[in-house]
């Protein structure tokens, strides 16, 4: 991962990405959790900043070749939310734009959302909420073979959005109001040791036009609302790199 020498508001946050990926075991869920009036607190949502960033990744969106979500940790504090994602934009070779994430103290309500998807109801609402805390570090880890055909357990670092996602679907958009990353678990992985369970779904809010993208054949792996589009599908890696 190369830092841009040509965007001087770029920070690669690699301290941060290095030190989820030697996170000790057992330790990640804390970072999903801050203290707060003598009640622990989970983070679902995590928004870009409005002042600057979202404005930077319309920008460049057109040109974007390459779209990562990198998971990232600042140090251990429990009245603070110190995990977040940072979105990983290549734009040429060599050339990488970086955008952090804040979790959001609450969720945010929405309004302008003509229904809420089945995917907020299943994935989101329920799944990521009440899964207990024990069981947080599983949905980030899974077994892959190694060169001598044993079995080893992977965390994941980082998940690539497709090429697909990125020329049909975000180059597409009318200008991009916003960015969030909620939290989700795909079920249908949960219990399968070879698969990582945790889903990021970026939803990005854009001012509509008369004509949208819901002619491009990717409803599938899209949601609409009013004013947003989720977007589910990303490859997590590892284990599929």
């Amino acid at each position: 991962m190369t830092n841009s020498t040509t965007d001087s508001q770029t920070t690669n946050y690699k301290e941060q990405i290095d030190r989820w990926a030697h996170e000790e075991t057992l330790q990640l869920a804390h970072h999903f959790h801050r203290l707060h009036e003598g009640e622990f607190h989970r983070t679902t949502e995590f928004i870009m900043n409005k002042d600057g960033d979202v404005e930077r990744f319309e920008t460049i969106k057109k040109t974007i070749k390459e779209l990562r979500i990198h998971l990232a940790l600042d140090a251990r504090n429990k009245e603070k939310f110190t995990f977040f994602p940072v979105l990983e934009a290549m734009t040429m070779p060599g050339e990488y734009h970086y955008f952090k994430l804040h979790a959001a103290h609450a969720r945010q309500l929405r309004e302008k959302s003509a229904i809420v998807p089945h995917l907020f109801k299943e994935m989101i609402g329920n799944n990521w909420d009440t899964v207990d805390l024990n069981l947080i570090d599983d949905l980030f880890v899974a077994s892959k073979k190694d060169a001598n055909g044993f079995d080893k357990v992977v965390r994941v670092k980082y998940f690539e959005i497709s090429k697909d996602i990125i020329e049909k679907v975000i180059q597409n958009l009318s200008e991009i109001k916003g960015i969030t990353l909620y939290s989700g678990i795909d079920m249908n992985k949960f219990g399968d040791k070879s698969k990582i369970s945790f889903t990021p779904v970026l939803g990005f809010q854009y001012e509509k036009e008369k004509d949208d993208i819901a002619g491009f054949g990717l409803k599938s792996i899209i949601e609409f609302s009013k004013e947003e589009i989720l977007i589910e599908y990303t490859s997590p890696c590892p284990p599929t790199c």
